[in-house]
């Protein structure tokens, strides 16, 4: 290997670990520790992407909504085991403190 390409290789060696370094700080900044000041914005994102990376919810309609670190869901779904998933995936999440379900199901007959 001659001198120019060494060069570029220290170059873009250096470029990839400040890129590393900058990527790495930014997940930092997102996943605080819980009871830190956990955002709840953050916990809100991160609900929201679990409910829409799951196979069997991400074609439902589910809201989220965070305050203090308690998750409130609304929207529809088809079964309660779907509302039981959703609860489960919300509860798994890092900074969740509690997780208050308003999520109907559409199919279930009325009581009424």
């Amino acid at each position: 290997m001659d001198k120019a390409q060494s060069v570029s290789a220290r170059i873009a060696g250096a470029m990839l670990v400040a890129l590393f370094a900058f990527t790495n700080a930014a997940a930092q900044d997102k996943l605080q520790e819980k009871g830190a000041g956990f955002n709840d914005a953050v916990i809100t994102e991160l609900v929201t992407s679990a409910l829409h990376n799951d196979p069997v919810l991400r074609e439902m309609q589910i809201a989220v909504e965070t305050h203090d670190g308690v998750v409130r869901l609304s929207g529809f779904v088809d079964s309660m085991a779907q509302v039981d998933r959703a609860v489960d995936l919300a509860r798994g999440i890092e900074g969740v403190s509690h997780v208050r379900n308003s999520i109907r199901v559409t199919d279930r007959p009325s009581r009424a």
